[in-house]
């Protein structure tokens, strides 16, 4: 028999991309969803405030923590409840109304305010899709940069490069380095 189990955590993940960061405690929930209930799929150290979770080996499975109007879903966590950090691994994808993150590795340093992806990123959103191998978001000045093979998809066209800074608070794209790109422009 597969249940799922919640438990209900006081998260103190600042909230990450445009979520707002907030140092007071919030409330959320943790997921094991399809998770055998005579399997152990993790464990949680009350003094070191470490709580591990993996669900790699049970293909149905999958963590899921669920914040405000966020989602964060991943096959392995860890996650150290009292520096303020996590790191999902295997699959990790955040989701939010506006948006959707999906990357192989998602970390989140709290105190810092920064957020990592890495291996197979892909950010979508209404407007952009962009595709890289590295992400390194930092939430204070609300700064995405995009490193190695970078493709962002707009609806006028395609660019590729190496290197690519999304400024959400000025509403820029900047490229670094040798880049190319295909568009398709409008002649009415």
């Amino acid at each position: 028999m597969v249940r799922n189990r919640v438990f209900v955590l006081a998260l103190l993940l600042p909230l990450v991309l445009g979520l707002g960061a907030a140092a007071e405690a919030k409330s959320g929930t943790l997921e094991l969803i399809g998770v055998p209930e005579d399997v152990s799929a993790g464990h949680y150290h009350t003094e070191s405030g470490v709580f591990f979770v993996d669900v790699s080996g049970l293909e149905e499975a999958l963590i899921v923590i669920r914040f405000q109007e966020m989602e964060i879903t991943g096959k392995k966590l860890e996650w150290h409840t009292k520096d303020d950090y996590f790191i999902f691994r295997d699959g990790a994808q955040l989701e939010k109304e506006d948006f959707r993150l999906v990357s192989n590795i998602l970390e989140y340093f709290g105190e810092k305010e920064k957020l990592i992806a890495q291996g197979e990123v892909e950010v979508i959103s209404d407007e952009t899709t962009v595709r890289s191998q590295s992400l390194v978001y930092e939430e204070a000045a609300d700064k995405a940069l995009f490193t190695k093979e970078v493709i962002v998809i707009l609806e006028e066209g395609t660019l590729q490069g190496e290197k690519f800074l999304m400024d959400r608070a000025k509403n820029e794209l900047t490229f670094f380095g040798a880049f190319q790109g295909e568009f398709e422009t409008n002649s009415n």
